[in-house]
């Protein structure tokens, strides 16, 4: 039967050696450090991405299908070679997808979901597959073609996901002057961008004004805020010190925890990869720790 799921085989030197259901890619990551486990193992990839920042491109080694499915848990998400090293998942969200889930599941009822910079709509199919309504946001239109291609692949409802091609800070600021309110936020910003309109993102400066929007967005009985980062400073002390100060003046939730750590993903001989960090903040008592 042939691999369905993903795996971190491998890493070494500036790359990854990773199992994407069928097919083995290596991929640059400045991150994956040291020497590789399995040497022999990498010469048996199927695609490698060669370059950097966009100079790169995808050479095949094997003859890959345009795209295929690869399973998360109980989702199915379309996986291609894209540009910019990227496949269309980061397969270390899984553990985010898996924290928001539980943590719905607890409010007993169906809750609306803001997903921002929602990319090709990982966390919106985990959230939309269990009864939650998600409103999808991303500036990319090819991210959202691609995130309505997931929808399709694993059955979800069409009422379930409403989507929005729009700039994530002003789509925020615009759902707060309309008195628009989320049971629950995701955030997954990156450190640097370019909107469609030309406007420059960086998280140093614009992410805490849209933070301290997005928690005018909350309901009066929220489920959770989760922030994922990808920049180089970041660590679970600052990300939890920065929303410990913006939740503390910015709501009137009586009882709030936040939880930061890194996001990691673990090669098959044990070692871990270090690839961002996440604040996962949770409401009412049921947050409490």
């Amino acid at each position: 039967m042939p691999q369905t799921t993903y795996t971190l085989l491998d890493f070494a030197r500036g790359e990854r050696l990773e199992q994407w259901g069928p097919y083995r890619l290596v991929r640059p990551d400045p991150t994956a450090q040291g020497e590789p486990a399995h040497a022999d193992l990498w010469k048996t990839a199927d695609a490698v991405y060669e370059g950097e920042k966009g100079k790169g491109s995808w050479t095949q080694r094997t003859a890959l299908l345009d795209q295929w499915p690869v399973a998360f848990d109980d989702l199915q998400l379309v996986v291609r070679l894209a540009p910019y090293k990227h496949t269309g998942v980061f397969p270390e969200q899984q553990q985010n997808w898996r924290a928001a889930r539980d943590q719905a599941k607890k409010s007993g009822k169906p809750l609306t979901v803001l997903n921002l910079f929602a990319y090709t709509g990982g966390a919106t199919m985990a959230l939309a597959k269990d009864g939650h309504f998600v409103t999808h946001v991303d500036a990319s239109k090819p991210a959202i073609a691609w995130a309505k291609e997931n929808q399709e692949l694993n059955g979800i409802a069409a009422d379930r996901v409403r989507w929005m091609l729009e700039d994530a800070p002003v789509f925020a600021a615009r759902e707060q002057k309309r008195g628009k309110t989320y049971d629950a936020i995701i955030l997954d910003p990156p450190a640097y961008g370019h909107s469609p309109s030309g406007k420059t993102w960086r998280v140093e400066r614009d992410l805490k004004p849209l933070l301290e929007n997005c928690c005018a967005l909350l309901s009066a009985e929220p489920s959770f805020l989760l922030l994922n980062t990808y920049g180089q400073n970041d660590t679970p002390e600052s990300l939890h010190r920065l929303m410990t100060g913006i939740l503390r003046s910015k709501t009137t939730q009586k009882h709030v925890h936040v939880e930061a750590r890194e996001l990691t993903l673990h090669a098959e001989d044990g070692r871990t990869l270090s690839t961002g960090t996440v604040a996962f903040c949770t409401f009412g008592e049921s947050a409490l720790p």
